[in-house]
């Protein structure tokens, strides 16, 4: 009975971890046994929904919204051998292929080096308060969320959304949704699909909505 009952909490815990799957963007580094940096080459992130994308002329990965307890498979030309490589929870990573398994390098912060290169992208990817279609297709967000987290103006804080704005003492500190010129409920975004978006607009000022726009607004245009 004790056996059972200790089972029991194990399998709760291990659902827990499941369920609190974080989503965060993940960044990574492919390099050969030379430590010379792999670019141009493919990169999947799981199996039931795979994401793949390929490093750039860095050797550098970025997936957003990715699962950090999922698992990155590499497919080692020479060999057609295929490697999984755990991710653990880790943000950053470094892979170094060998001719039929890897070593990876995983960390929370990154390298000085990856740094500073993420550093320009994100230099080129958060400067606008605004996203078009074309914008939104290359981050390969598949939330809302995951976009907000690349535009200008916003911050997160206790699992809310705020704009740098000055919050009105007599209203909630959310900002105002306004989709197609209606405003709505601040949970439209878990719901509303990306790919439905054809602009997404961060206005810090948004006292054209009156005292509901007093927290800012996210504006989201939808069709093409």
């Amino acid at each position: 009975m004790r056996m059972i009952h200790i089972l029991t909490i194990l399998s709760l815990i291990a659902c827990s971890q499941l369920l609190s799957a974080q989503n965060d963007t993940l960044v990574g580094v492919l390099r050969d046994i030379s430590n010379k940096k792999i670019k141009r080459y493919p990169v999947t992130l799981g199996s039931l929904k795979p994401i793949t994308v390929k490093t750039n002329r860095q050797g550098v990965f970025t997936i957003p919204g990715a699962n950090l307890n999922d698992t990155l498979f590499v497919t080692i030309k020479k060999t057609k051998n295929t490697v999984k490589v755990p991710v653990n929870g880790y943000n950053y990573i470094t892979i170094t292929l060998e001719n039929s398994t890897f070593n990876a390098e995983r960390s929370f912060e990154p390298s000085e080096t990856l740094r500073e290169i993420m550093e320009r992208e994100r230099n080129k990817m958060i400067s606008s308060s605004v996203m078009h279609k074309e914008e939104i297709q290359k981050t390969g967000c598949r939330d809302l969320y995951c976009l907000l987290r690349r535009m200008s103006g916003i911050t997160f804080a206790d699992g809310s959304v705020r704009i740098r704005a000055s919050a009105s003492l007599n209203s909630p500190s959310d900002p105002l949704v306004v989709v197609d010129g209606i405003p709505m409920d601040l949970s439209v975004l878990n719901t509303m699909p990306v790919e439905d978006v054809s602009e997404l607009r961060v206005l810090k000022d948004a006292g054209e909505y009156g005292v509901r726009g007093a927290n800012g607004a996210i504006v989201i245009k939808t069709g093409k």
